[in-house]
């Protein structure tokens, strides 16, 4: 039932509709605008995984790994520190050395989990795991339709451009058939 009424409130638009770099723009500057999800003191100073050797340079990056985590929790929910630790991994390739593969930071994740929880957009399984409640459903599909709306071209648009291809193409066949009436007429005279 409550599958339902999402489709009839938000046009059947969900975040699994959208372009992802797309959304977690949009989400990112959505949790930025908004006074509930605060990035920490750290930030600035605190680099994303073992491998990298700095923070990293953009100042939002914060609410943008907040974004995709919550996309990620959205598409694939029960996934726990661990599992976001994984997905953030990365090859670690240190001059001459075999290259080898390291987990991201856990911090990050989880005190991301904790604002949402917090907040109200996520919340924890028995088995420690994380899903998004159905209010955050409700605020990502909101956003996932506006994304939607804005990528959609205009209908109305459409039509009109379809009504002046259509009027070029029967004067086209018009001024084809005076052509061929033209060399009948000629054919005939000689």
């Amino acid at each position: 039932m409550e599958y339902l009424t999402r489709i009839y409130m938000y046009g059947g638009v969900s975040v699994k509709d959208v372009e992802s770099p797309k959304f977690i723009k949009a989400y990112a500057e959505h949790l930025k605008r908004g006074d509930k999800f605060k990035e920490p003191s750290w930030v600035d100073i605190v680099k994303t995984g073992f491998t990298k050797e700095l923070s990293p340079y953009d100042r939002d990056w914060y609410y943008i790994r907040a974004a995709s985590i919550l996309r990620r929790l959205y598409i694939r929910p029960f996934t726990g520190v661990g599992g976001f630790k994984k997905i953030y991994s990365k090859k670690n390739k240190i001059r001459v050395k075999p290259s080898h593969y390291n987990k991201g930071s856990g911090k990050i994740p989880r005190s991301i989990l904790h604002q949402f929880e917090k907040i109200g957009i996520v919340k924890k399984t028995k088995k420690g795991t994380r899903k998004v409640t159905s209010l955050g459903r409700k605020e990502m599909d909101a956003i996932a339709l506006k994304i939607h709306k804005e990528t959609q071209p205009n209908k109305k648009e459409e039509t009109d451009e379809i009504d002046e291809l259509n009027e070029i193409i029967e004067e086209t066949k018009e001024e084809t058939k005076e052509e061929e009436k033209e060399e009948e007429k000629e054919k005939e005279e000689n």
